[in-house]
């Protein structure tokens, strides 16, 4: 058995002298069988030059951004509108690969290729995967601004 290693998630911790511990949770993908990390935080520490200041507002703008997109491409799916749906899951894979928060990425990336095939067939269990990845990131990108 790989050391770190239960039940399809990997755990490990990402240290930051200020905030010892955030833990970054890799997931398997259930299609490719590749693993993404839901936010890898020294990447992202990284991309500011570790400006802590700059960082929680690119957080902050992060969370209130991304409800928006969410219910846009809750609508564009409801309608049945592809071009809508692939816009929207586009900028939610720029967002999230800014924000280095790669599975939410690779999720949006996936609904965005389907939406621009114009096959939507199975784009509400894509959206929901999208909406529980992202509830779980904000939890945790929550407790980094709360500290």
């Amino acid at each position: 058995m790989n050391s770190g290693f239960a039940n399809g998630i990997i755990i490990y911790f990402a240290i930051n002298p200020k905030i010892i511990g955030f833990i970054t949770i890799m997931q398997q993908d259930d299609a490719s069988g590749d693993y993404y990390e839901r936010f890898a935080w020294k990447e992202l520490l990284e991309r500011v030059d570790g400006d802590e200041e700059l960082l929680r507002e690119v957080v902050a703008i992060f969370l209130e951004d991304t409800p928006g997109l969410l219910d846009a491409l809750k609508q564009g799916i409801d309608a049945g509108v592809p071009e809508a749906v692939a816009k929207a899951a586009h900028t939610l894979k720029g967002s999230s690969a800014n924000l280095a928060a790669n599975r939410l990425r690779h999720q949006a990336q996936q609904l965005e290729l389907q939406a621009k095939s114009g096959d939507l067939a199975s784009s509400v269990v894509l959206y929901q995967a999208l909406e529980t990845e992202f509830s779980a990131l904000r939890n945790h990108l929550n407790q980094y601004l709360a500290t």
